[in-house]
């Protein structure tokens, strides 16, 4: 049989090592939430990157398409003077033919 002092050290015992383990786990969880904030900082930071390179991606695909419809435009503009150009050689080759054709 123990003796009531026996169990009380024994308590004693158990309580202080129940301290120093809720103790550790505090520190344990401390950690924890200073690991958890500054993920969550990195987050933050690698959230802003991301929206600032999409902000570019757009940025340069909105310049890509004004370009495209730039050079679109002007191909049709070139493509309109070259039938012009070439309606003006055929008007000029068929009077010529003409002028000869009736000299004759």
């Amino acid at each position: 049989m123990r003796s009531g002092a026996d169990e009380i050290h024994d308590l004693t015992d158990q309580l202080g090592e129940g301290g120093r383990n809720v103790h550790e786990m505090d520190k344990v969880r401390r950690r924890l939430e200073l690991e958890k904030e500054e993920l969550q900082a990195a987050l933050e930071e690698a959230e802003g990157a991301l929206e600032q390179e999409e902000a570019k991606t757009a940025r340069a695909h909105l310049e890509l398409q004004n370009i495209r419809q730039e050079i679109d435009r002007r191909i049709a503009e070139k493509e309109e003077e070259f039938d012009t150009t070439r309606y003006s050689v055929r008007t000029v080759t068929y009077s010529q033919w003409r002028s000869n054709a009736l000299c004759r």
